[in-house]
């Protein structure tokens, strides 16, 4: 929605990241790369080979490195029952052996990011995770904060800022001090 892209733009024009991460890719991959010239290295992890190669073909930046890593379980395909797929996504959120790959992936990287968006899947994981990867003063954001399943994990971070208004997807703002 032009309203949560808008205040992922401000956040991202204020504080100028040079390293960022993202998990689940997507329109603000292709958004932040087009527009920010000041990010040096976009590190973006996706779970869905479709949506990988999709991203892959409409993001050619030379400053993305985009890997693709499957969940350790797989997810209910296309055309499953609409309830599996949500049962498998609910849980996801709770059991951390579903997506360990996929959440842990960038700790192999080993370096510290300025700017980590989470807007993917297993979020509650990614979140911790990539508070323990945010560079002094770096600044993490959640796309969807809304959701009653990340209300707990983000309470017990450092000051986490909800902002309004939103429609679709509400940010969650959290500042590593």
């Amino acid at each position: 929605h032009p309203v949560e892209l808008s205040q992922l733009r401000a956040i991202v024009e204020a504080t100028a990241p040079k390293q960022c991460l993202e998990w689940g890719s997507g329109g603000s991959t292709r958004e932040l790369l087009t527009s920010c010239d000041f990010i040096e290295s976009y590190v973006s992890v996706e779970h869905d080979a479709r949506w990988h190669a999709e991203v892959a073909r409409q993001v050619a930046d030379p400053r993305l490195s985009l890997h693709l890593i499957p969940p350790d379980v797989a997810r209910p395909e296309a055309g499953a029952p609409q309830q599996a797929i949500e049962a498998w996504d609910l849980a996801a959120e709770r059991d951390p052996s579903m997506m360990r790959s996929y959440v842990g992936f960038p700790r192999t990287l080993q370096r510290r990011f300025d700017f980590v968006l989470v807007d993917g899947r297993a979020r509650n994981f990614c979140v911790r995770e990539g508070i323990e990867l945010l560079a002094p003063s770096g600044v993490l954001v959640i796309h969807d904060a809304q959701r009653d399943e990340y209300r707990e994990t983000l309470q017990r971070l450092r000051r986490p800022v909800w902002l309004t208004p939103w429609h679709q997807g509400q940010l969650c703002l959290i500042r590593n001090s």
